[in-house]
């Protein structure tokens, strides 16, 4: 996952603070399970299985189920074998390079979803493509949080903010929740380009938000320019929107979908929007440099004016 987590309490529960950093324990273990980046995780076990069956641990394979499901939902833009493909294009080593059409055929070769092959009562789990890996990043986050958050609720901490890198953030309660319960969390949508702007507010109340786009990993060649979303369907970077915001009550879902409805691009996400009443802003650039739009499907409204 490779990154911070950080828990947010109301000015008045303080008295809860250090229940609430106990209860971030549960990241540490699922990053010992799901980070491609630890050379010991059961991830990077069954990545180096060589299509035999991989004994992993039960968090592996509910995140993998769901993964599949979220997968089927958004009908393969959302897919946690598309690893081959972020490094032909070079975002795994950050260094960014457009790969030869052959290239990218064979990367596509090493994808797909449906090839992973769970065995949930043996903890098995295989990947039925030579060179197939999973990368558990584009989800993995919002089910730490998730995981979390349950932590919170157990031990009755009522009102908090969690976010993992602040692409991903769950709210439960309000701020002040003795003189205005009802409030919520404020919360400022970023422009894709200016961290410094914000494009309007959101109001956040038991709800999770995940955002997804290029942001800063991007190359330019020949004066196009190529963000590390990738489409698995196609090997290519997604490049219709500069960033897409959706919210779900679940951390795991909004998580993937923000990365899947991205890939989609604005018609078939704002679609999807509507057909789920699940809130969306897709964050669309305009002909002027610079200059962006929002446009809003599912429900989604703004809480304050728009900046």
């Amino acid at each position: 996952m490779a990154t911070e987590f950080v828990v947010l309490l109301p000015a008045d529960c303080g008295h809860q603070l250090d229940a609430a950093l106990d209860c971030l324990a549960p990241v540490s273990e699922l990053e010992s399970r799901l980070s491609v980046y630890r050379a010991d995780s059961d991830v990077s076990r069954l990545n180096a299985a060589d299509g035999q069956p991989c004994r992993v641990h039960g968090d592996v394979i509910e995140v993998l189920q769901l993964a599949a499901g979220l997968a089927e939902r958004t009908e393969g833009a959302f897919d946690v074998t598309a690893g081959p493909l972020i490094d032909a294009w070079g975002f795994t080593t950050r260094s960014g390079r457009k790969p030869t059409a052959d290239e990218v055929q064979q990367a596509r070769e090493k994808v797909g979803w449906q090839d992973v092959q769970i065995d949930a009562e043996a903890g098995t789990v295989l990947l039925g493509r030579p060179g197939m890996r999973i990368n558990l990043g584009a989800i993995g986050k919002g089910f730490a949080i998730d995981r979390v958050a349950a932590e919170l609720n157990r031990q009755g901490i009522e009102n908090y903010l969690l976010h993992g890198g602040h692409s991903t953030i769950l709210a439960r309660g309000a701020t002040e929740p003795e003189t205005d319960p009802d409030a919520g969390w404020l919360l400022g949508l970023q422009h894709p380009g200016n961290p410094h702007q914000r494009l309007g507010e959101i109001r956040l109340r038991d709800v999770a938000m995940s955002t997804s786009g290029p942001g800063k990993q991007f190359f330019h060649h020949r004066g196009k320019r190529y963000g590390h979303v990738i489409d698995p369907r196609s090997g290519w970077p997604a490049g219709d929107l500069e960033s897409l915001t959706v919210l779900t009550k679940s951390a795991t879902e909004s998580d993937a979908l923000a990365t899947g409805l991205f890939v989609c691009g604005e018609q078939a996400a704002r679609q999807f929007a509507d057909d789920n009443v699940t809130p969306l802003y897709a964050v669309k650039a305009k002909q002027r440099q610079g200059e962006v739009e929002v446009r809003m499907a599912g429900g989604a409204v703004w809480a304050g004016v728009e900046g």
